[in-house]
């Protein structure tokens, strides 16, 4: 387990290593000796408490290539996103169409990359 991915998990929710203490029950000085890794190998509840607290899978703690530091929280390395965009007359004629699909091309074009 790398300690430097839950530090990662809790920075971009927003959560202190003292909150994160009083959600998990865990010692704030246990939480800092795995975020540095100098603790390495903690208990599976611990794992299972650290992840229901970070609203991630347990194996996402485990796993070194599901964390994108990139993104909020652990998500895959890409990420596809469905999008259903509908129009009216008006839509069309008020020039929203070109709006979005000036977007959707900037969104390809980056996903591309």
């Amino acid at each position: 387990m790398e300690g430097n991915k839950i530090r990662k998990l809790r920075s971009s929710k927003g959560i202190s290593l003292n909150k994160l203490s009083e959600i998990t029950g865990i010692s704030k000085s246990y939480l800092s000796l795995l975020e540095r890794g100098i603790q390495k190998n903690p208990s599976l509840e611990i794992m299972q408490k650290l992840a229901l607290s970070l609203d991630v899978d347990p194996e996402v703690l485990f796993r070194s290539d599901t964390f994108n530091s990139d993104h909020e929280g652990a998500i895959p390395s890409k990420k596809i996103v469905k999008l259903q965009v509908e129009f009216s007359e008006e839509d069309v004629q008020m020039g929203k169409y070109d709006r979005v699909k000036e977007l959707l091309d900037i969104i390809s074009n980056k996903n591309a990359k």
